[in-house]
């Protein structure tokens, strides 16, 4: 496997372990009532399209598919992270009264 490739699962599979931390992990607190929307969406969406791009550039390397697989994967997360951080700011509008 092409050292690229391999560089890229362990990308993959540490912003999928930072997604998951974030989000199912760690409690709320007073200091932190949310997680980071957008910087899950920023990373994610970031990572994912490398991925794609990775993937393209080498079709018959081993370990190229799984990261084709996974681009796509973490874009969608990216865009549901954005997504809730479109949620929250809203709801954060409405308990203001600012619309």
């Amino acid at each position: 496997m092409k050292p690229i490739i391999i560089l890229m699962l362990c990308v993959q599979a540490g912003i999928l372990l930072a997604t998951v931390f974030a989000v199912a992990v760690r409690k709320a607190s007073a200091a932190r009532p949310f997680p980071v929307w957008s910087s899950l969406a920023i990373s994610l969406f970031i990572i994912g399209m490398t991925s794609n791009t990775i993937a393209e550039g080498h079709p018959s390397a081993p370990g190229a598919d799984i990261v084709g697989f996974g681009g796509p994967l973490l874009i969608g997360m990216g865009l549901m992270a954005a997504l809730m951080l479109f949620r929250q700011r809203r709801a954060g509008a409405f308990r203001n009264g600012t619309e």
